[in-house]
């Protein structure tokens, strides 16, 4: 009875680190994805706004500026405030857009876009009082830094451009406000979802620490303990797919991937030699390689057509993302290397860390071709799924550049059989290389 007493309040203690650690997991995911997910549109807005302001600057010719001041409008000061009028309606979230000459007095207006309470050409309009630092700089015609102020116009970020004419001299600034106000809804709603699966993720651990605790009660009961292990390792499985699902609902153009990603790992792991409890573990952790998804804003991760080069390097960044929020995962190391490593490439042009040859993790060598196969061979709202054995030559072509060799070995055995065709597959789908698929993307937005 001693025994049995000192046996359970040594599980009741194993119990209560295995929740608190689960709980200091859980809230080290939600904080570091709340920080990621408001620098990035922080930094998405400061980019935007001082984008416009330089758009702004370029498109005026600073030789008129005195001259309109002086005498007034004319059909090329018609002209420029039409095209920022275009450059205030093109950029989301810019609330303001507007030229001012700074002098002693106050801000002379040059434009001012504004429907509501447009500035009159020649009225001087005094300077804000947040900007009283800044007026010494403007004066003398410098660049200042962006500028965050919540006043009586709201929450701005606020650029200011400097404007020269051909001698030289400053003679305006361009000045482009963009609205914060959208970003604490928007970041509340993420943080909700962030909490949501934060809550799923600990009652989930929570839920394995009992069934632990509960399992070492029957410790000496071997088959006991051998079905509750399968249990559990099923419970993992449903809670990682739980997980999949969730971060393919992020993406609304690939539904269903992260779970058709982890089947053919799966199924390349077996052919390639590996253990049941290998090609377990490697099912988990390739579900698992695009969680850093989360992290990227859906206005990058579902636009339709053509990615900027900025906006292609958010999407590339869910690779350090994933590492964020999965390296303190001591249970499964792989399940980490698997979101970091999997778009690294044998030739060395791969990211996150140009990894080459054998440098490249296992697991992520083997989700490489199976991400890359089911990229091509899935439909998307843009493109029909390409044929099968095209797809299956381009993964053959790939080998030692893109992908590594035995892992597409593997792959070729294996689809001779004919193992990666769908069921509905009757020999259709498109003939089109990546690049023209890319192509008819854009057209067809």
């Amino acid at each position: 009875m001693a025994k049995q007493k000192d046996r359970n309040s040594l599980h009741k203690k194993l119990l209560l680190v295995w929740v608190l650690l689960a709980v200091i997991m859980a809230i080290a995911i939600t904080g570091t994805s709340i920080s990621i997910i408001t620098h990035q549109i922080r930094s998405d807005r400061e980019q935007a706004v001082t984008g416009a302001a330089k758009l702004a600057s370029s498109a005026i010719n600073g030789d008129y500026v005195n001259g309109w001041l002086r005498d007034g409008k004319d059909e090329e000061y018609d002209a420029e405030f039409e095209m920022l009028n275009d450059i205030l309606h093109n950029t989301p979230h810019l609330k303001y857009l507007y030229i001012y000459q700074i002098k002693e007095d106050g801000c002379h207006v040059v434009f001012d876009t504004d429907p509501e309470e447009a500035g009159i050409l020649g009225e001087v309009q005094e300077f804000d009082e947040e900007f009283g630092k800044y007026i010494p700089n403007l004066l003398a015609g410098k660049q200042i830094e962006t500028i965050e102020s919540k006043g009586a116009f709201g929450w701005l970020l606020t650029h200011y451009e400097p404007i020269f004419d051909s001698t030289g001299q400053c003679v305006a600034y361009a000045g482009a406000d963009i609205s914060m106000e959208s970003i604490q809804q928007y970041t509340r709603n993420t943080v909700m979802i962030i909490i949501v699966i934060a809550a799923v993720f600990l009652a989930a651990c929570i839920i394995i620490g009992l069934k632990m605790s509960n399992n070492q009660h029957k410790a000496y009961e071997l088959d006991i303990l051998l079905e509750q292990q399968k249990r559990d390792k099923q419970l993992i499985r449903e809670i990682i797919e739980s997980f999949a699902k969730v971060i393919d609902m992020k993406d609304s153009y690939t539904q269903g991937h992260s779970t058709r990603v982890a089947k053919y790992t799966a199924m390349l792991a077996k052919e390639l030699g590996y253990d049941e409890d290998t090609v377990e573990d490697y099912y988990n952790v390739a579900l698992m390689h695009d969680i850093g998804k989360i992290a990227i804003p859906d206005s990058v991760l579902n636009k339709p057509g053509k990615l900027t080069d900025e906006e292609y390097g958010i999407i590339k960044s869910h690779t350090e993302r994933g590492y964020d929020v999965l390296k303190s995962i001591s249970l499964m190391p792989d399940i980490v290397v698997g979101a970091e490593c999997h778009h690294e490439r044998p030739d060395g042009k791969g990211y996150p860390n140009q990894l080459s040859g054998e440098d490249i993790p296992r697991v992520a060598q083997i989700i490489a071709v199976a991400d890359t196969f089911d990229a091509m061979y899935s439909d998307r709202p843009y493109r029909d799924r390409m044929n099968y054995d095209k797809a299956v030559s381009i993964i053959r072509d790939a080998s030692g550049t893109q992908l590594t060799p035995d892992v597409v070995d593997a792959f070729l055995r294996l689809a001779e059989k004919g193992e990666f065709r769908a069921e509905d597959d009757l020999g259709g789908g498109t003939y089109d290389d990546i690049d023209n698929i890319h192509k008819n993307q854009e057209n067809d937005n």
